[in-house]
């Protein structure tokens, strides 16, 4: 079967500027990113996060 194709919405942005973003602690990211609240892309092995799926949870209601 094959796989479908996902696509990376841009910008990125690190751990440390999510945080900043969201009005958090880079723990609280870090625990988003394992609970799979919001979608990281690996680059270099670097986790970078997809601004859109930030703004995605933020609208959720979840962040409080």
């Amino acid at each position: 079967m094959p796989r479908s194709e996902e696509f990376v919405s841009l910008p990125l942005m690190t751990v440390s500027e999510a945080a900043k973003y969201l009005g958090v602690g880079r723990r609280v990211v870090y625990q988003l990113i394992e609970w799979g609240e919001i979608r990281t892309v690996k680059m270099r092995g670097t986790a970078m996060i997809e601004k859109r799926s930030l703004d995605e949870y933020r609208q959720s209601g979840r962040l409080s």
